[in-house]
């Protein structure tokens, strides 16, 4: 908006003076016409009758809105001078249109003094307008005067007087456009340097940015948590109402899963369709894939990792459970002896725990409430476990291991205990105490090479996104990555920990999106993501020291089983049986077959090249040296 226009010029060209025929020329601004609101105002009129000879007669004037009147006395409302007649007349003098009318009566108030800008600091305002001098003050006077308007006077008098003050507070009451837009201009260049410096920011940031939210990193340690158990323990539903009673599925997300599950007649299963999340897994009542999940306590950054129970269905519990720390072991009192006789799969997992590298147990007695709280029955379903459990046969520590009664159904003792029957004769901690006390596990170094095994995949428009564990080293967005055993190389587009994204993982994050603008066929199950300059061994044919299970028929040289390695499940061949290991010493006398609870070292040929490392003589070891061998739906080594 033109602030220092002259309504007579205004008026003069709105008139069809210039260049609309009427020969009229453009007035020359006036000494009196200039800064005054009466003025202005009076003059309006004057020029649509000079205009009138040689023009038709103008529209009306619009009608002035009173909402208008009133926010410009509010606009206004630090000067006295401004009140509902005045802006009345301001508005019709500016044709209806308040923006006009609010920056000249502004302008006039400056002019006469009335209006103060308001002190931001203690050095002036490189934007504000300058001050009038005296001369130019008493200059305004006379030609005010020589107008012959009483008002124009009247408001020389108040411009003499107020002139006065101002110059003895050495106030800026100057309004005029060009010092604006110089005092505007000499402000511009830091603020257009910064805009620049951030545009340059953005564009050296090639791959997508994470919300400012990522700097500030969470010092509670992440926890991955595999749940395991026979099935029909209860594991789904426990963790689906530990879930809901954390806070991490809402009210109505509930009432849908309850109303679903009513409706094919099991309503029970309400809970475990949290994590039950596939068609197949609910109408059979089954986990049948490895469901992630997060929750987070006091203390602790939880990623749940919810097996399945089913023999059928042991692979995909090994998928879960190579990618655990500690591990939540759900019993049921009701079936307890199905689940730990010999070809249930109580023993079994807390086998394959033990294996894979799991030392820290928590084991939820279930389904307690079906007997009325007795404690007679948790401390011998307490006695027979904790025997097994701390035997040759799994080899975890006493100091490790802790047995909760709870109710996975009702809830009961879970995030804290209600039951007089139970309160009676258990005064130990609630689950979620438990889970709360556990000790994350040692890491690999963060500056060590980059592994991430890769547990999933999908294509999403270009990019592949993949899911994993961070075994070692870090990874960011924007850094460069080796995909083995393709050998492909890529850069890292975005990264997704606990639904959230981030700029970095390090050692024990799970990652629930790793972004890479790769096709599917360079990545698989079972890869791994890692350093271009540190790459991890790729080979088909390597030594393994076993630990022998419960077999029926001994392993021999030749024999053809399933290895699982990591997350990578790949057909193998015994090729070679090196060395009996007794008592940590090897033989060198090579054995013929191995047999329960033999220790031996052996050579595997793999069917295709997999990615292995390397026990760590030092460090602690990863999921990537540690296997399970299978035959015929049953673990041997």
């Amino acid at each position: 908006k033109n602030v220092g226009y002259d309504a007579d010029e205004w008026g003069d060209w709105d008139d069809g003076g210039w260049g609309g025929g009427g020969g009229a020329k453009p007035k020359a601004k006036g000494a009196a016409a200039k800064g005054k609101a009466a003025a202005k105002a009076s003059t309006a009129p004057k020029a649509a009758a000079k205009g009138a000879a040689a023009a038709p007669p103008k529209a009306a004037a619009p009608a002035v809105k009173p909402a208008a009147i009133e926010e410009l006395v509010v606009a206004l409302s630090r000067s006295s001078a401004v009140d509902s007649a005045a802006a009345e007349a301001a508005l019709t003098a500016a044709k209806g249109k308040p923006e006009d009318a609010f920056l000249a009566l502004l302008a006039a108030e400056m002019d006469a003094g009335r209006w103060q800008p308001r002190a931001t600091s203690s050095s002036a305002s490189p934007s504000g307008p300058p001050a009038p001098d005296e001369d130019s003050a008493k200059a305004k006077a006379k030609s005010s005067a020589a107008s012959g308007s009483s008002s124009a006077a009247a408001a020389a008098s108040s411009s003499a007087t107020d002139a006065a003050a101002a110059k003895s507070s050495k106030s800026k009451s100057d309004f005029k456009p060009d010092a604006r837009k110089a005092a505007e201009s000499a402000s511009a260049p830091s603020a257009s340097a910064a805009a620049s410096k951030e545009v340059e920011e953005d564009d050296a940031d090639d791959p997508p940015a994470a919300p400012a939210a990522d700097d500030k990193v969470d010092s509670r340690p992440n926890i991955s948590l595999v749940v395991i158990g026979h099935v029909d323990a209860g594991k789904s539903t426990l963790m689906g109402h530990l879930l809901c009673l954390v806070g991490n599925v809402s009210s109505k997300q509930m009432h849908k899963f309850e109303k679903e599950s009513k409706q094919i007649g099991k309503a029970s299963f309400a809970f475990a369709w949290v994590l039950d999340e596939g068609e197949d897994e609910r109408e059979r009542g089954v986990t049948i894939d490895v469901c992630v999940k997060h929750f987070e306590t006091k203390s602790r950054l939880f990623t749940i990792l919810d097996a399945p129970g089913h023999r059928d269905f042991v692979p995909n519990m090994l998928q879960g459970a190579v990618q655990a720390d500690v591990a939540l072991v759900v019993v049921d009192v009701s079936h307890f002896e199905a689940g730990f006789e010999r070809g249930g799969q109580t023993k079994e997992h807390l086998q394959l725990a033990r294996s894979l590298g799991i030392s820290q147990l928590v084991v939820a007695v279930n389904k307690l409430d079906t007997c009325g709280w007795d404690q007679n029955v948790f401390e011998t379903i307490k006695g027979k476990l904790h025997a097994f459990i701390v035997g040759p046969e799994c080899g975890f520590k006493e100091s490790v291991v802790s047995y909760i009664p709870l109710s996975g159904f009702s809830g009961e003792n879970m995030l804290e205990s209600k039951e007089e029957a139970l309160k009676a004769w258990w005064q130990g901690p609630t689950l979620i105490e438990s889970l709360d006390t556990l000790k994350p596990p040692p890491r690999a170094p963060a500056d060590g090479p980059l592994r991430v095994c890769i547990s999933d995949l999908y294509k999403s428009g270009a990019t592949s996104c993949l899911s994993g564990k961070v075994e070692s080293g870090t990874i960011s967005t924007g850094q460069k990555v080796l995909l083995l055993p393709s050998g492909e190389q890529t850069q890292v587009k975005s990264l997704q920990c606990r639904s959230d994204a981030v700029r970095t993982a390090r050692p024990g994050d799970y990652l629930d999106s790793l972004a890479l603008p790769v096709e599917l066929q360079f990545a698989s199950i079972g890869g791994v993501v890692c350093d271009i300059k540190r790459p991890i061994p790729c080979v088909d044919t390597f030594q393994a020291q076993l630990l022998v299970f419960d077999v029926d028929i001994p392993i021999m040289r030749g024999q053809q089983v399933m290895c699982y390695l990591h997350t990578e499940t790949v057909t193998a061949t015994i090729s070679r049986l090196e060395k009996l290991i007794i008592k940590g010493k090897p033989q060198d006398k090579r054995p013929k077959c191995l047999q329960k609870g033999n220790v031996a070292i052996v050579s595997l040929q793999a069917s295709k090249k997999v990615c292995v490392e390397p026990k760590s003589a030092s460090g602690p070891v990863t999921s990537l040296s540690r296997l399970i061998l299978r035959d015929r739906g049953s673990t041997i080594a």
